[in-house]
């Protein structure tokens, strides 16, 4: 049956090929994705992240991984991912590994899931183990790593209960084709992988996102950011913004700017390809509006600065006065609101911030950050924020309080991989 299943999905890639070629997002990196143009094996890890968020965790990874390594053997790890911004991300970390690091790192898009392309990706990978990180069940991967007796494992592992609801359908083939292994970062979590799986192949882990809050007293002398920041002005953050909460943000950026001139809005999108239509809206409604890639010089109180170059958010809430993190506006699942926190900024939130359930209410009762309920709110909370003064140095030694027992995750995925990899040298020498 699971023959007959594999086919049918083999042939609705090819016919989906065709298609896909012709989407802008999916066709950066086509020769990558089709291995018409990646590395040779053999490699010793293959660590797939899905885009640019699951990269940021995968650089840590990989940066406590060199220093562990016995002997300071050379290994060779191939990390993939599925967006641009994924790529970019993994390109910066392999840059800011030290010179003498054991890891020789080969990055490209992760291969379409075809079967046929997935033979081809291990035959010519060759990979000992795979990691991925949070959650990326594709069958043609599975299935051709089970054949390749390539263990595949989760960290950081999470899925939201929509996610689970559709993957339950097929639990009978994950639990013969699925990773080996899952390290998930909440009781909710791993209850979830293990009625998918397994129970026995599922534990819990500290998420290595608590590990990425690294507080940082005082403001950066050198943030290039600034230099494009009028003097003297406020700077409101709007970071992580999704599609469906922009018309909430816009009316909440034009009632803040009818009250306060004197400040600057930095507005991040989630995905910068919505800049444009994000500077149309502003424009529509008389609010002047500029793309951070355009910028030359300093600007003037009252405009709002959006973001189409990626990897300057943590930049940016290093230098606002007031941030509201997106995602949980709309009924969207949140994204993550911790990274502010490491410059003493306490994040403003929506309501709808499920999916990071797994950092705890605790957050939100230790005034660490404000959840309102709608834009409303939003905009008063916004403006008694602005209106403020904020002591970022005990803000940050309550982030740090906070974070202590909450620690460990990037420690603990790579003692995991170097502990696997161990076992499987002595399989080999068997």
């Amino acid at each position: 049956m699971i023959n007959i299943v594999l086919s049918l999905y083999n042939l609705a890639w090819l016919a989906a090929l065709f298609v896909l070629k012709r989407l802008p997002r999916v066709g950066l990196g086509w020769q990558q994705r089709t291995l018409k143009d990646v590395a040779e094996g053999p490699f010793d890890l293959w660590i797939q992240a899905a885009s640019g968020g699951e990269s940021m965790l995968t650089n840590m990874v990989l940066e406590g991984l060199g220093p562990l390594l016995p002997n300071k053997k050379i290994w060779r790890i191939l990390v993939t991912s599925g967006t641009k911004q994924g790529i970019d991300s993994l390109g910066r970390g392999c840059r800011n590994l030290p010179p003498d690091s054991p890891l020789d790192l080969s990055i490209a898009y992760f291969p379409f899931d075809a079967p046929h392309l997935m033979d081809k990706a291990f035959a010519r990978f060759k990979p000992k183990l795979a990691v991925i990180v949070e959650t990326e069940l594709w069958p043609g991967f599975l299935i051709r790593a089970k054949k390749n007796k390539v263990p595949v494992m989760i960290v950081n592992g999470r899925m939201s209960e929509k996610s689970f609801r559709s993957y339950k359908y097929f639990a009978k083939f994950f639990q013969k084709y699925g990773p080996e292994k899952v390290l998930a970062i909440s009781p909710a979590d791993r209850e979830r992988f293990s009625r998918l799986v397994g129970p026995e192949k599922v534990s819990l882990m500290d998420n290595i996102k608590f590990d990425r809050i690294c507080p940082r007293p005082g403001r950066p002398e050198n943030n290039p950011i600034g230099a494009h920041l009028p003097e003297n002005s406020p700077f409101l953050l709007l970071g992580s913004i999704r599609r469906e909460e922009e018309q909430q943000i816009l009316h909440t950026i034009a009632r803040i700017l009818a009250l306060r001139q004197d400040i600057t809005v930095g507005l991040f999108p989630k995905h910068i390809e919505r800049a444009d239509h994000l500077i149309k809206m502003l424009t529509r409604q008389n609010i002047k509006a500029i793309k951070r890639s355009k910028i030359l010089d300093r600007q003037s109180p009252g405009t709002v600065i959006v973001w189409d170059v990626f990897g300057e958010l943590a930049g940016a809430y290093a230098l606002a006065e007031a941030a509201f993190v997106g995602g949980a506006l709309a009924n969207l699942g949140g994204q993550n609101f911790l990274e502010p926190l490491a410059f003493g900024l306490k994040p403003i939130i929506g309501p709808h911030w499920h999916d990071f359930a797994w950092i705890g209410r605790e957050i939100v009762a230790a005034g660490l950050v404000t959840e309102v309920a709608d834009e409303n709110e939003l905009t008063a909370t916004l403006l008694t924020a602005l209106n403020t003064a904020v002591a970022r140095d005990q803000v940050i030694k309550q982030v740090q309080d906070f974070l202590l027992p909450r620690t460990g995750g990037t420690r603990q995925v790579c003692q995991l991989i170097i502990t696997k990899m161990a076992e499987l040298e002595k399989i080999k020498k068997r």
